[in-house]
């Protein structure tokens, strides 16, 4: 199934279509405003196309272990390729053309997501597009191997036609300082002639082209094992949503794409939520990686504050600074008419009880990975005050990890997860020597799981539920035994696992719960198959696991990516896209699965015992 290709520099991202149109660009970074925005609009919001006149998309795939993306196309008088990649350290597109026939590039940017229309100015072969309401513009370059004569070019219009041959094509984006407006136009042509001078100096592509493919392999951890492709393609998406400035993990490049077609089920994922960096982290400690998620752990402990509550939102931009509300683009009609589109997210003001249990997990199993003791001890400080937090509000009210609006409540999930925070901080306490406060904490804990098991499951109906004296269901019970809160074959457990797959699961796809504020589940949420598969391999149910696995694996789009839903009709993913929570599913779930194969061969099956979303 065709969908879009995903490209990142770990600044920003780029949806390329299968027709080869960049239809999706923030600039400068993943929460900027999009100059290509015909994702959710029309060709008058933003694309950048090239084309091979009389041929058609033959295939699109990945360099091998790169995010770097190849469109391949095919007609009766030619052929060729083009290799699109971001480039690593600048905001900048590459579009590496080679063809044995005529070349069409249209490029159309609208600032402000679609909203303002460029000021055009021919600059050389290409042309500098500036916003006429700030102090930015993208330039624009074509490079070939010898002196270019262009058979058609109109940089107003915004259509070039190349004859046969190689070329790099260049967006490169530029801003600058107010002081220096009335300067612009002539320092903008200064730069676009200096980039110019930059490109003679590669030859058409080639050694930047090869830089960043060196780059993307040496970086993804070698994955040999059972379901290799998948788990490779997974943490390419992930190490692409890494912000490298701060070692932040946005929980997906894109804002707007709807869980439900026609709905207003739609929302800015473009931030750094403490729960899915978590998340996002820990599935690359497992996967081998201890650089990443300690660079993930110090962004956060950068971002506490030590008066009031220590994480002061649920998520943060990617420069650590707090998101201000939630912004409707009245202008965009939307993914196939799907509105509102957004910016911003008013989630950022709600109270989200898991997220310091998400982190606090992090932080124990990178200690135990690691042994880094002196890194713990420097950093005891952001612990304590995140546990004892926990330890006076753990019986508030909150929105859930599913972030209902309006709908506060006492989510057993939620308290799992402050379980977890004083669980494991003082087991932390103990690796560092505070005794007292272990046992402090301890007995908080013991207390915290008693309300869970009197309040968190309902004697009448024999099972876990989504809220304290509730009766509805919730996937994220299924974590219960994961973070090592039950054995997986507790009875209570198992009758919980047994009302889930009987409500919430249809074949291979686990739906979060049955509805919610807006009404009815539309879609599966495709993580919650993860945590089941992760769930039957605790049990020792291998095959049911592998099955799991292999459908989820299939449900990815040709590029091997997959969205935050998946639709049961089409097959196309659903909601933001490519999705964190997806792929980080998929390693944590594969990676487990090899372990368990291997104990089972070297001494049965293993049920398994304390654990969380990674370990087993």
């Amino acid at each position: 199934m065709r969908f879009y290709g995903f490209l990142s520099n770990q600044t920003t991202a780029a949806l390329v279509g299968p027709d080869g149109s960049v239809d999706w660009l923030p600039l400068p970074r993943f929460d900027a405003p999009a100059v290509f925005a015909r994702l959710l609009g029309e060709e008058r919001h933003g694309f950048f196309r090239v084309s091979l006149e009389g041929a058609e998309v033959r295939r699109q795939r990945y360099l091998p272990r790169t995010n770097l993306l190849e469109t391949e196309w095919v007609g009766p008088d030619g052929h060729g390729k083009v290799v699109d990649y971001l480039v690593l350290g600048a905001p900048e597109l590459r579009r590496v053309v080679d063809a044995t026939v005529p070349v069409r590039i249209e490029l159309r940017p609208a600032f402000g997501y679609g909203m303002v229309q460029p000021a055009v100015r021919p600059v050389g072969l290409g042309a500098v597009y500036s916003n006429p309401l700030s102090q930015e513009a993208l330039v624009f370059a074509i490079r070939a191997r010898r002196r270019l004569t262009v058979l058609n070019g109109d940089a107003v219009a915004g259509v070039w036609r190349l004859p046969p041959g190689r070329y790099e094509v260049v967006l490169h984006y530029v801003a600058h300082d107010r002081r220096e407006g009335r300067q612009l136009l002539h320092r903008l042509e200064e730069e676009a002639a200096h980039f110019e001078r930059q490109l003679e100096q590669d030859r058409v592509g080639e050694e930047a082209l090869n830089r960043h493919r060196s780059y993307w392999r040496r970086i993804v951890p070698p994955s040999p094992g059972p379901f290799q492709a998948a788990v490779e393609r997974s943490l390419l998406v992930l190490y692409g949503l890494c912000y490298r400035t701060t070692g932040a993990f946005v929980a997906a490049p894109t804002t707007s794409l709807p869980e439900a077609i026609g709905q207003s089920r739609q929302w800015d994922y473009r931030f750094v939520w403490i729960r899915d960096g978590s998340y996002i982290a820990e599935a690359l400690l497992e996967a081998g990686d201890v650089v990443a998620p300690r660079r993930f752990l110090e962004f956060l402990f950068h971002c506490l504050a030590f008066s009031g509550k220590p994480f002061q939102a649920p998520f943060y931009h990617v420069d650590g600074t707090l998101i201000r509300g939630e912004e409707e683009l009245a202008w965009l009609p939307g993914f196939r008419h799907s509105r509102p589109v957004r910016e911003g997210n008013a989630a950022s003001h709600q109270l989200q009880l898991d997220i310091e249990g998400d982190f606090l997990w992090l932080v124990y199993r990178f200690v135990e990975v690691t042994g880094d003791l002196p890194w713990l001890r420097y950093h005891w400080p952001g612990v304590e005050a995140l546990v004892e937090w926990v330890a006076r509000h753990w019986n508030t009210k909150d929105a859930s990890l599913w972030e209902f609006r309006g709908q506060d409540d006492h989510y057993t999930h939620s308290k799992l997860m402050c379980w977890v925070a004083l669980h494991y901080g003082a087991a932390l306490a103990d690796r560092v020597g505070k005794k007292g406060v272990a046992r402090r904490w301890g007995e908080v804990a013991d207390r915290l799981r008693a309300a869970i098991e009197c309040q968190g499951f309902n004697p009448t109906l024999g099972h876990y539920v989504q809220t304290f004296g509730g009766t509805r269901l919730d996937a994220a019970l299924l974590l219960l035994p994961l973070y090592g809160f039950c054995p997986p074959d507790d009875p209570r457990f198992l009758a919980t696992l047994a009302a889930i797959e009987q409500t919430l699961v249809r074949g291979h796809w686990v739906y979060r719960y049955a509805e919610d504020m807006w009404g009815k589940a539309v879609h599966p949420f495709v993580l919650a198959s993860s945590w089941l598969a992760r769930v039957y391999l605790r049990l020792g149910r291998l095959q049911d696991a592998r099955q799991l696995l292999e459908a989820l694996v299939a449900s990815a789009t040709d590029l091997g990516l997959l969205g935050e839903h998946a639709d049961q009709l089409s097959g196309e993913p659903r909601g933001n896209f490519p999705q964190a929570f997806s792929h980080l599913g998929v390693v944590l779930a594969a990676l487990e699965y090899r372990r368990a194969v291997l104990s089972r061969r070297a001494s049965g099956p293993v049920l398994g015992q304390e654990g969380g979303i990674a370990s087993g």
